[in-house]
C-alpha cells in the first residue's frame, strides 16, 4: 500500500453530478459505466489512504476527463463516456447537451431550445437505443404543432430527466454479441448514483439555482439534493436523489409552413383577363369585376397583368401560411431515483434500482397567418385574392408580395401534457471461480397523457394590403398584415357565413400513450484459461404500447358570441413580441384568450356542443427472445503486444401483434422474423499509450412503434397534413464496420481518429403525397366546421421500406491539459472534436418506388464540430464551449412540386460556466447558455433554400450555490 501521504483526489462522482460541486477535499471515483459482462460490478474505490508512489491530485473538471478517458481505454469497442462533475458542470438543462461535446453526437433541439434528441454520426434518435441503469428505456414528450408532433415509442427524449439523476452517459458506437440489438448509431446507458461507489459512509448534498430567461423575463427555480450512507462495514449502502426544476421558455419567430407553386390554388386575375379566374359563382360573388363579394377584381393594366402572370404561376415559390409565431411553455420536472447496493463479498453483488420521472408541460402557440395562400377557390382562398405588386428572384423565389383579399386568421392552440416515467430493476452477479453469473430483470412505464389539446382561432377576412417582404433578410420577412392587428374589433368568431366563409374555429382533443417495458436476462462466463473466457446468455424483452385518442364531434365549429360579449372580451394583447428578432415587425396583436373563451362558452366541459368522440383505441405487443455466444480474448501473445478481442453471434426472434381500426373495424394483425446479428472486435494496445481498434457487426433498428400501430392515424387541420402508420415495415438492417487509433498522454491527453462505415441495407422513409382529402380514406366528418372540403389537398404521409445506402465518417478528436506549460498557464485546458459524414440513400417518390431519389440521409450532418477552453486551479475553474452543427435534411422528397427536400440550417450555440470554492462544503457557480442567440431554422428546396421556419429562443442565465457535507 502506498503511503498515506501520497493521495489521489477525484471529485468525479455522482454527488457533483447532483450539485455541479468539485471539492478538493474529497477522494472518491466514478461508478464505471454499465456493461452487460457486469452491470453491476463496483468499481474500484481510491481512498485517502491509496495513491500512487507520487503526488498526483485530479479533481473538478480535470478529474472528469481523466476518469472519461480510462474508461475509453480499457473498453474493448469504440466508445465515449461523461462522468458525473461532466454533466454537473456544463451549462446543461438535460443530458441531450452535454452529449454533444461528445465526437459524432449532435443533438436536436425542442421547444425554448432545449436539447431534445440526439443524433450519433449522422442517424438521428430512432437509431439510437437509450438504457437506463442497463435496461431499455422509452421517453416521450410534446412538441409545438408548428414544427413537429411527439418524440414516442424507441426514440428518447432527452428533455424529461434531469441530468442530476445520472451519475455517469455512456455511447457505445460498436456492438458486441452481449449488447442487445436496435442500436444502428449508438446505445446509450446511464447510470445513477450507486452508493458503494463513494468513499464516504455519509455524504450529502444539495444546490439551488436560479435562471433568467431573457425572452420570458423571469428567474426560475432549480434544486437538487443527494443522501448516500454505506452500513455494515461498507458492504451494503442506500442512495437517493431528487431534482427538481420549473422553467418558462420563449420561442419566437416566423413560419410559413410550406412552401408552394403560385398555380397550386391560382390567384383572382385582374378585370378582363383571360382566362379569368376564379370562375363567376352566385354563392361567393365571384363576378366579372369581383373577386368575391365585396371584394373587387384590380383594374385591367399591364402591370397588374404582369403581376398576376407573375405569381400565379407553377415556377413562382410562395409561402402556404405565413406567420408569425409565439410558443410559450411552462414546465415543472422532477426526478428521483433510489438504490439499494449489496456486496456481502468481493464475489457477490446485488443492486436494486428505482428512477421515477415527471414532466408536467403546459404549452401556448399563438400564431397570426395569412390562410388564403393554402386554400383553394371552394375554401374562399388564393383564388379570391388579388396580386398588387410582387418581386421574384432568379430562382422563382417570390421575395416580395403585396395583395387584396387576404384571408387572416389569429390562433391560439393551448396544450396541456405529462410525461410519467417509473422503473425498476433488480441486478446482481455471482463469481464461483472459473465460472460467473449474473443477472438482470427490470419493469418500467411511461404514460405521456395530454388531457387537453384546445385550439381558438377568430378570423379576419378580406384584407387589402397584406404583404411579405424577404429582399432585406431572405431567412425571416417583414410583414405588413392591412389591419391593426392590436384592435380585437378587426377580427370576428363564429359559425361559418352562407356563403361557407370560415369566421372561427374551436377545436378540442385529447390522447394518451403508454408504453410498459419487461426485461430479462441471465448471462454466464466461463473462464477456459487466462485471459480467454466464452460467455452465453439469453433474454427476454416485452414491449406494450397503447394509444388513445378522442376529439371534438363537431370538430372546429365555432359557436355564436352570445348577446352582450364582444370579441374584445375573449382576447388579450401578447405584447413584448420580436425584441431578439432580426427584422422590424409588430409588437404586439389581441390573440384569444384561452380563460375568456372559455368563460364564455364553456368548452372545458366537454359536453353538449363540445362532447368529445368515443376514444380511438390502438395497440401493440412487442416480444423479443434472445441469446448470444461470444470468446473474449486478453492476451500479449503476440510480441509482447496486448490483444483485446471478442468474438460471437447474437440470434433474436422478434413477435408483434397489433390492434386498431381498419376501415372502421377493429382487426388484429400479427408478424415475426428471426435475425442473425454476428459481430467481432481486436483492440491492440501497440504501446502503453497507442491503442488500434477494428470492429465489424451486422446490427437492426426496428420501426417505431408508433410507424407499426394498426389503423393510426393523425391529422392536422390546420396545416393540412395526415400521417398514417405501416404494420408490415421491416427493420433497418446494415452490416458496419469501425476502425481507431487512438494515443493516450499526460493525465487527460487523447490524439485520437476513428473511421467508420455502414452499409444500410433497408431503410424506413417518410413518402409524402400531396392528394386531396377524399383519397386519404378518412371520413368527411373530421373536417366539420373547418375550411377544408373533401378537394382540399393534403400533405398525406406514411412510413414505407425503401433500398437504404452507404455511409461513411471519420471521427477526429484532441484534448489536452496544458500542465506543461509554467505558472498559471498550467491550470489551462483544451478539447476539440471533428466529424466528417457522408451517405448515399435511396428514396422512393411513389408508393412503388419505380421513382427514386439519390440525397443524403435525413438528420445527418455532413460536418460538425464541438470545442471547450477551460481554466481551472484549486478555487476557480471557468470554461466556455462551442457546439456547431452542419445543415442536414429534414425530408427527402419534400412532398411538394418544384422542391426537392426540406432541410435544416446550420448552427452554432455558445455556453459558459464559471464557479468559485468558498470552502470545501460551499461552491458559487454562474452560468450562460445560448450566448449567441441561435436561430432555428428550416428550409425548402435544395437551391432556392426557402425560408421555411424561422425562430429565436433568446440567452439563458444561473446562478446558485451547492453545498456538500
Amino acid at each position: 500500500m502506498a503511503s498515506r501521504n501520497t493521495t489521489v483526489q477525484v471529485t468525479v462522482s455522482a454527488m457533483a453530478l447532483a450539485i455541479g460541486l468539485a471539492s478538493p477535499a474529497a477522494a472518491q471515483v466514478t461508478p464505471a459505466p454499465v456493461t452487460n459482462a457486469d452491470r453491476t460490478a463496483a468499481p474500484a474505490q481510491v481512498s485517502e489512504d491509496e495513491g500512487t508512489p507520487q503526488d498526483i491530485i485530479v479533481t473538478g473538471f480535470r478529474g472528469s476527463l481523466a476518469t472519461a478517458l480510462a474508461t475509453k481505454k480499457e473498453e474493448i469497442g469504440v466508445v465515449d463516456s461523461i462522468s458525473a462533475e461532466d454533466i454537473g458542470k456544463f451549462p446543461d438543462s438535460n443530458l441531450a447537451e452535454s452529449m454533444q461535446r461528445l465526437p459524432g453526437v449532435a443533438i436536436t433541439r425542442g421547444d425554448g431550445g432545449e436539447g431534445k434528441t440526439i443524433s450519433v454520426r449522422g442517424l438521428g434518435a430512432q437509431f439510437t437505443r437509450v438504457r437506463l441503469n442497463g435496461m431499455e428505456g422509452s421517453s416521450s414528450a410534446g412538441s409545438s404543432d408548428i414544427r413537429s408532433g411527439y418524440v414516442s415509442s424507441r426514440s428518447f427524449d432527452f428533455s424529461t430527466f434531469a441530468s442530476e439523476l445520472f451519475s455517469t452517459l455512456t455511447v457505445r458506437k460498436t456492438s458486441t454479441a452481449d449488447i442487445e440489438e436496435g442500436s444502428l448509431g449508438a446505445t446509450v446507458d446511464l447510470q445513477t448514483p450507486r452508493p458503494l461507489s463513494y468513499a464516504k459512509d455519509f455524504t450529502l448534498a444539495a444546490s439551488a439555482q436560479g435562471t433568467y430567461d431573457d425572452l420570458r423575463r423571469k428567474v426560475m427555480p432549480r434544486v437538487t439534493g443527494l443522501i448516500s450512507k454505506k452500513f455494515l462495514d461498507d458492504t451494503f449502502g442506500v442512495a437517493a436523489s431528487v431534482a427538481w426544476t420549473k422553467r418558462h421558455t420563449r420561442e419566437e419567430g416566423w413560419s410559413a409552413v410550406d412552401v408552394i407553386q403560385g398555380s397550386l390554388n391560382r390567384f383572382c386575375s385582374p378585370v378582363g383577363y383571360s382566362p379569368q379566374s376564379p370562375s363567376n359563382s352566385t354563392l361567393n360573388g365571384t363576378t366579372a369585376t369581383n373577386c368575391s363579394t365585396g371584394n373587387p377584381r384590380l383594374p385591367n393594366t399591364t402591370q397588374n397583368n404582369s403581376n398576376y402572370a407573375l405569381v400565379d404561376s407553377a415556377g413562382t415559390y410562395i409561402p402556404r401560411s405565413g406567420r408569425l409565431i409565439r410558443s410559450d411553455q411552462e414546465y415543472t420536472r422532477f426526478g428521483a431515483t433510489v438504490t439499494l447496493e449489496a456486496r456481502p463479498s468481493d464475489r457477490t453483488h446485488f443492486a436494486l434500482d428505482g428512477l421515477f420521472s415527471r414532466y408536467d408541460v403546459t404549452r401556448s402557440d399563438q400564431t397570426i397567418t395569412a390562410l388564403s395562400f393554402s386554400r383553394n377557390a371552394a375554401q374562399h382562398g388564393s383564388a379570391e385574392t388579388s396580386v398588387v405588386d410582387a418581386v421574384r428572384d432568379p430562382n422563382g423565389t417570390l421575395v416580395y408580395g403585396l395583395f387584396n383579399g387576404v384571408d387572416l386568421t389569429n390562433d391560439l392552440t393551448l396544450s396541456k401534457y405529462t410525461t410519467t416515467f417509473g422503473q425498476i430493476n433488480l441486478s446482481g452477479s455471482q463469481d464461483f471461480g472459473a465460472l460467473k453469473l449474473d443477472g438482470f430483470i427490470g419493469m418500467s412505464r411511461t404514460i405521456y397523457d395530454k388531457p387537453r389539446r384546445t385550439q381558438i382561432g377568430i378570423f379576419a377576412n378580406n384584407i387589402n394590403g397584406y404583404s411579405f417582404d424577404f429582399r432585406n433578410n431572405r431567412r425571416f420577412p417583414t410583414i405588413g398584415w392591412g389591419i391593426d392587428v392590436d384592435n380585437p374589433a378587426n377580427f370576428v368568431f363564429g359559425p361559418p357565413s352562407a356563403d361557407n366563409t370560415v369566421n372561427g374555429t374551436l377545436a378540442l382533443a385529447r390522447s394518451r400513450d403508454e408504453f410498459n417495458n419487461l426485461t430479462a436476462e441471465l448471462n454466464a462466463t466461463l473462464e477456459l484459461t487466462e485471459g480467454l473466457n466464452v460467455r452465453v446468455g439469453g433474454s427476454y424483452r416485452e414491449a406494450q404500447y397503447e394509444r388513445w385518442s378522442r376529439d371534438r364531434v363537431t370538430q372546429n365549429l365555432a359557436p355564436t358570441i352570445p348577446a352582450g360579449a364582444t370579441i374584445g372580451q375573449l382576447t388579450t394583447p401578447i405584447g413584448d413580441f420580436g425584441r431578439t428578432l432580426p427584422v422590424q415587425t409588430i409588437s404586439s396583436w389581441a390573440a384569444p384568450d384561452y380563460a375568456k373563451f372559455d368563460s364564455v362558452f364553456g368548452f372545458s366541459s366537454e359536453s353538449g356542443a363540445y362532447a368529445l368522440n368515443p376514444p380511438q383505441m390502438s395497440s401493440l405487443d412487442e416480444g423479443v427472445r434472445g441469446a448470444f455466444a461470444m470468446v473474449d480474448l486478453d492476451t500479449r501473445a503476440l510480441g509482447g503486444v496486448r490483444i483485446r478481442a471478442n468474438a460471437g453471434v447474437r440470434y433474436v426472434n422478434t413477435q408483434q401483434v397489433g390492434l386498431g381500426p381498419i376501415s372502421g373495424s377493429p382487426t388484429t394483425l400479427t408478424r415475426k422474423y428471426d435475425d442473425w446479428l454476428p459481430s467481432a472486435t481486436i483492440t491492440a494496445d501497440l504501446t502503453d499509450n497507442l491503442i488500434f481498434r477494428v470492429a465489424a457487426a451486422k446490427v437492426m433498428t426496428r420501426p417505431e412503434l408508433s410507424d407499426l400501430l394498426p389503423g393510426s392515424v393523425s391529422i392536422a387541420l390546420n396545416t393540412r397534413t395526415v400521417s398514417a402508420s405501416n404494420f408490415l415495415l421491416e427493420p433497418i438492417r446494415a452490416k458496419t464496420a469501425d476502425v481507431s487509433l487512438e494515443y493516450y498522454f499526460g493525465r487527460t491527453g487523447i490524439i485520437s481518429v476513428g473511421g467508420f462505415y455502414k452499409d444500410i441495407d433497408s431503410f424506413i422513409q417518410a413518402l409524402q403525397r400531396n392528394i386531396p382529402y377524399s383519397q386519404t380514406g378518412l371520413p368527411l366528418s373530421l373536417l366539420t366546421g373547418s375550411s377544408n372540403t373533401a378537394d382540399t389537398e393534403f400533405t398525406f404521409s406514411s412510413k414505407v421500406n425503401t433500398p437504404g445506402g452507404p455511409l461513411k465518417g471519420v471521427e477526429i478528436n484532441v484534448q489536452a491539459g496544458f500542465d506543461f506549460l509554467p505558472g498559471f498557464l498550467r491550470n489551462f485546458g483544451a478539447l476539440a472534436n471533428f466529424t466528417y459524414v457522408d451517405s448515399d440513400i435511396t428514396y422512393c417518390n411513389n408508393t412503388a418506388c419505380n421513382l427514386t431519389t439519390r440525397a443524403a440521409l435525413v438528420n445527418l450532418s455532413k460536418y460538425a464540430a464541438n470545442g471547450t477552453l477551460y481554466y481551472e486551479d484549486s478555487k476557480f475553474s471557468i470554461r466556455a464551449s462551442g457546439s456547431w452543427r452542419d445543415r442536414f435534411l429534414l425530408r427527402v422528397p419534400s412532398g411538394r412540386a418544384g422542391s426537392d427536400v426540406q432541410g435544416n440550417i446550420d448552427a452554432f450555440f455558445l455556453d459558459a460556466t464559471a464557479s468559485y470554492q468558498i470552502t470545501p462544503q460551499i461552491q458559487l457557480r454562474v452560468e450562460a447558455q445560448n450566448l449567441t442567440n441561435q436561430e432555428l431554422g428550416f428550409y425548402q428546396d435544395s437551391v432556392r433554400q426557402d425560408s421555411l421556419y424561422s425562430t429565436y429562443s433568446g440567452r439563458k442565465y444561473s446562478a446558485g450555490v451547492a453545498l456538500r457535507f
